[in-house]
């Protein structure tokens, strides 16, 4: 298993011969290096460092099996050839922050009605609490408060095509986060 430090750039389409398309993520990989390498007891771990524009990026270690242990000695450039097209990989960035949000755009309530009697109350959670029983609300309960700006991981995402000249890979869907934003890219061997 080794990770690539990935920029998304945007989203576009690919046309197959019959004239239907498929959505694609576009995402640039950074230079990989391998920093540091060492042998626990039973596991072997890679630190990778991601180089962009002469400039460390980010550290980031992850175990390995032995294969890759022996495979990579220090400071060796991770290439982009060991990725294949109809390859499935996994992803994990952060989605987009939305701040301060309500109810209905959380938690996909509904809003009261606009008539009858109705005074103030239209985009309103409606009752939070239960009776004296209780007397609190519960843990759990659905809220306004903060949405996205979390991690998220997506897993079988497959790779359409591969650019190794400019360092491009196009993906199948879209993957969370936004424009310019950094996220891991993780495959199998």
């Amino acid at each position: 298993m080794i990770e690539f430090l990935c920029t998304k750039i945007g989203m576009d389409y690919i046309y197959n011969k019959k004239g239907s398309y498929t959505p694609v993520t576009i995402v640039s990989v950074y230079n990989n290096y391998v920093f540091k390498f060492f042998k626990s007891i039973k596991n072997y771990f890679l630190i990778l460092s991601f180089y962009n524009n002469f400039k460390i990026k980010l550290l980031k270690q992850f175990k390995v099996c032995e294969f890759d242990f022996i495979k990579y000695c220090l400071f060796d450039y991770i290439p982009l050839n060991i990725l294949y097209i109809n390859q499935y990989v996994k992803i994990g960035g952060i989605s987009i922050g939305k701040g301060f949000s309500g109810v209905i755009k959380r938690h996909n309530f509904n809003s009261n009605y606009a008539t009858h009697g109705n005074s103030k109350a239209h985009n309103k959670p409606g009752s939070i609490g239960m009776c004296q029983d209780p007397g609190r609300v519960l843990p759990g309960k659905k809220m306004a408060g903060r949405q996205g700006c979390k991690k998220i991981f997506l897993k079988n995402l497959k790779i359409l095509k591969i650019d190794f000249f400019y360092r491009l890979i196009y993906l199948s869907g879209s993957i969370p986060g936004f424009n310019k934003s950094d996220f891991m890219l993780t495959y199998n061997l």
